[in-house]
């Protein structure tokens, strides 16, 4: 799993874009592609973002921090929750500029939320049970939402909310796969649990297999898959999955510890039944994928960025000087999208001509 040692952070207000850092594709792309840098003010690792549209992001990370900003970018505001400096936030759901729930991972693991912009933080989710973990959440809209654990007791642990993430409960385990061992997730940018429409949600594990879970009911029953993604270790398997629909997807992941690895990306055309190597991937071991409009979806880890243009068939690695990167997401309908990774990274990226 995926543990990082907390950076110190400072509070201050970010200035917009350092430097821009632009990229040309002739054969794979017809577009330019862009890397806004800019000063995010603080150290933290982040692994926790959210587009809710090209306007308002927010992330959070290491050392308890939460940022957010309303103006692209512009400027960001340090909204860290008050006295969560040993706590990690690996993953934020925004859902307008004054709505957020940030997830603090390990015991005690605590769900926060704001509905002021970060002003004040309502402690919404608590669990202090040994060997506590969690990895990621989704929302299929602003009621219903799910997160999962790492497992407990020898059980995967999956939680549920019906009420915007006030309250959260425990998913009964009668519908879930029985655990192999060992199986498990990875809190890498919080991604490991896509939705869809109303009730459909997938899961990303590691260990033993690299399976990939499913349930269409919202999380009360689910079937598992194999997939070809590298396994068999203690940080071997799916680290992010990413869907455009209810059928094309793709998972990424490979190994924390020796990433020089092959067979650390699949695709799937059926919601997830069947998984399949790309004809060309870049091997590389992969934190975070995520889709950007049409087949293309953009793929980041510690050494760099990739793009696929075929839904998954073929990938292509981009040569930035950008490294240590954790978390990638577009803001919907729209060629504006963030990056983020560990020493206060954030930038924004751009698509266009």
């Amino acid at each position: 799993m995926v543990r990082d040692r907390p950076h110190g952070c400072y509070y201050d207000n970010a200035r917009f874009m350092i430097r821009i850092i632009p990229l040309f594709i002739s054969l794979a792309f017809s577009q330019s592609i862009s890397l806004q840098k800019m000063d995010s003010g603080v150290e933290a690792s982040f692994r926790g973002l959210s587009v809710v549209n090209q306007k308002v992001v927010w992330v959070s990370g290491t050392g308890g921090t939460v940022l957010r900003t309303v103006n692209g970018g512009e400027s960001w505001k340090n909204v860290s929750v008050p006295n969560m400096e040993k706590t990690d936030f690996r993953d934020i759901k925004g859902f307008d500029k004054n709505t957020a729930i940030v997830m603090g991972i390990a015991s005690p693991a605590r769900f926060f939320k704001t509905t002021d912009g970060g002003q004040n933080w309502k402690l919404v989710h608590y669990d202090n049970r040994e060997g506590v973990f969690y990895d990621g959440m989704s929302f299929w809209n602003r009621k219903n939402g799910i997160s999962f654990s790492d497992p407990i007791d020898g059980h995967h642990l999956l939680i549920r909310t019906t009420d915007g993430g006030e309250s959260w409960q425990e998913i009964p385990k009668d519908g879930f796969p029985k655990k192999l061992d060992p199986e498990f997730g990875f809190a890498a940018s919080g991604t490991g649990i896509p939705v869809q429409g109303r009730q459909t949600v997938w899961l990303g594990m590691g260990g033993k297999k690299s399976r990939v879970f499913k349930s269409e009911d919202g999380g009360l029953n689910w079937y598992a898959t194999e997939t070809p993604v590298v396994h068999g270790g203690q940080s071997t398997g799916i680290y992010s999955m990413a869907f455009k629909n209810k059928k094309v997807g793709i998972a990424v992941g490979g190994d924390y510890i020796n990433q020089a690895v092959k067979n650390t990306m699949a695709y799937t055309n059926d919601g997830g039944a069947t998984w399949h190597l790309p004809e060309k991937q870049t091997h590389q071991y992969r934190e975070c994928v995520a889709h950007y409009r049409g087949n293309i979806f953009f793929a980041v880890g510690p050494s760099g960025f990739d793009m696929t243009t075929d839904n998954g068939k073929n990938w292509h690695p981009h040569y930035w000087e950008v490294k240590d990167l954790t978390a990638v997401a577009f803001a919907k309908g729209s060629s504006i999208g963030y990056v983020v990774g560990k020493k206060g990274q954030i930038y924004k990226i751009k698509v266009g001509h």
